[in-house]
Order: C-alpha cells, then structure tokens, then sequence
C-alpha cells in the first residue's frame, strides 16, 4: 500500500510511542490527516514493530554488514545543517542548527517574539546569500518591513531588491475557500493531492529559498473554523509540500502565554519535526520570556528553559542563565 510521506507519518507516529500515547489517541490523529482505516493499521504496525526492535536512529548507522564477519565502512551522505543564526540558539543543538527538509513548529502566545525570531533568521540568513520567503497571512508586508527596520534596524526591503528575500502576503480565505470547494468536488475525498493544488508559496519567485517561514497556522485554523477536517487534511499537504523544497521551514502558531497544548489542534506538532515553545512567564508582577526546544527529530538538543530577552538587536538568547520562580 501507497501512502504518501510515509517516512515522516511512521516517525511521527515512533515519537508518540515514546511519549507513551493511546493507540487510539493514534489512529484519531492519522484519521485527521487523511489515512483510511487500512493505511492507519499499516502505518502503526509498521512503527510499533520498528518501535519494539531498537528505536535506533537509523542516519548512526556507518557500518553495513556485506556478509556474515565481514564489515564493510559505508558512506553516507546527510543532510545539510543551516544554523538559524539567531542569537545563540544554534548553541542549543547539537547539530549547530537545523536540517534542510525539515519544518519545525514555534509555538506561543502574543508577543512572545515569534516572529521576530524568524524574520531575524531569514534577516542574518541573507546576510549571508542564504535565501528566504516568509509568508504573512496576518500583517501586511509593508508594516512588517516598516516594524523591523523602526525596531531592529533590518533593512528588508534592500534584501528584496537584491532578490535575498521575499515577503508575501497571502488571504487565508481564500487557501480555506479553495481547499473546500476541492473537498466539495471530491465528494469527500480522504486527501487533497499536492500536484491538483496551488499552496500559497508556489509563486513565480525569482529564486528557490533555503528557508521559509508561515505566519501563521492560527489564522489559518481561523480560516477553516467551519471546517477543521479541512484544515487538518490541507496542513499534511502543506507540511509535505514545504519539504520538497529542501529548506528549513518554520511556522508559527499562536497558543496561551504559558501553553501547556503546544497546537491549536494537536495535528501541527504531530506532523512537525521539532517544536520550540516561547514563554512569557509571570514572576511577581513581570513576565520573562523562555524558551524550550520540546523536541527535534533530526538532533539532540538543550532540554532545559532558557530565557531570552527582545531587545534592539532582535531576540537575545542567555544560555548560560536560569529561569526560577521564586
């Protein structure tokens, strides 16, 4: 059986072995992202059994047995490692930063920095000829880069000229709209296929990004409120569609200040390779700001919540500070 971006829907579904979830908690989210009753079963049997064998990351593996005593070095080829280049969040992973393909979740409450931290990514990525889109389905480009030059002193405008960056905005209508309308035609149909479906970035862009950023999957849920099996069904295409184009992808989603559910629908995290949660914790008649990296599929990584701070220079990060409550 077929059943597309297989790999990423068995790892998902080894993680949430790990995190000791219901099976049945399992198959509702496989359910929401579009597999038949048939494909759900497959997909768990396969990731329970490779689950129960080793839970070792395959990419460790530099040695292949070619017959029995003999073993033969084997070379692989990973995946390229762009750092964020946000303050000294790259010194928070192993790896140094993040793997091309992958899509990691930020998720937080309002005026936690999200997206301060990503357009500083895509700011420092260009500076360094690493080319970026982000995609506004909220602020109009003109106030984001009229906010980042004010505040921060980020010239993006210049970066677009010289063809580094692209902001676009996008009305999440009318993704919600189109999306439905597909639905409606497929009389139900379990799964929106990528190739019959324009996704918002597939513009005519003057270049092929190394990274891009969605902000955000909240008013895109909003979009959909009349139908979030619309929604879930269009973000596995969207979370597939965004690693096909070999950049690291970032996209926001907007949750409590001190959120203890890190998605609006749970589906986002699933489908996401990493999530990093921003805080704005209340300390006596404050808030600071932290951040944790809940998980990262790709590296190992700080466990503990790291404080950071949103100054001139954009979002600064104190890795070698505690948070404590008292």
């Amino acid at each position: 059986m077929v059943i597309k971006n297989r790999p990423r829907i068995i790892d998902a579904v080894m993680r949430l072995f790990g995190e000791k979830k219901e099976e049945r908690e399992i198959e509702n989210m496989l359910s929401d992202v579009g597999l038949t009753k048939e494909e759900t079963k497959e997909v768990i049997k396969e990731a329970k059994e490779r689950y129960k064998d080793d839970l070792v990351d395959k990419e460790t593996k530099l040695f292949e047995k070619k017959e029995p005593g003999n073993i033969e070095q084997k070379t692989i080829k990973f995946r390229e490692v762009l750092p964020t280049r946000v303050s000294n969040f790259d010194k928070l992973i192993t790896n140094g930063g993040l793997k091309r393909g992958d899509t990691i979740l930020l998720s937080g409450g309002c005026g936690t920095g999200k997206t301060t931290f990503s357009m500083q990514s895509l700011y420092y990525g260009a500076l360094n000829n690493e080319k970026g889109v982000y995609i506004t389905l909220e602020e109009s480009p003109e106030k984001m880069k009229e906010n980042h030059l004010q505040n921060f002193g980020w010239d993006l405008e210049a970066l677009e000229r010289e063809g580094k960056l692209a902001i676009i905005k996008i009305d999440p209508l009318t993704i919600a709209r189109a999306v439905e309308a597909m639905l409606t035609k497929e009389r139900g149909g379990l799964y929106i296929d990528i190739k019959e479906f324009e996704l918002p970035f597939k513009l005519n862009l003057p270049f092929k990004p190394d990274r891009v950023v969605i902000d955000s999957l909240s008013a895109l849920s909003i979009a959909f409120m009349e139908n979030e099996q619309a929604y879930r069904q269009y973000l596995r295409s969207l979370f597939e569609s965004l690693e096909s184009y070999n950049s690291v992808n970032i996209v926001l989603g907007e949750t409590e200040q001190e959120p203890g559910i890190y998605s609006r629908s749970g589906i986002e995290e699933f489908l996401a390779d990493g999530v990093v949660v921003f805080y704005n914790i209340k300390m006596h008649n404050v808030r600071q700001k932290a951040l944790e990296i809940l998980k990262l599929r790709s590296s190992n990584h700080e466990k503990r919540i790291v404080p950071y701070k949103i100054t001139q220079n954009g979002v600064e990060i104190f890795i070698d500070e505690e948070m404590f409550s008292e």
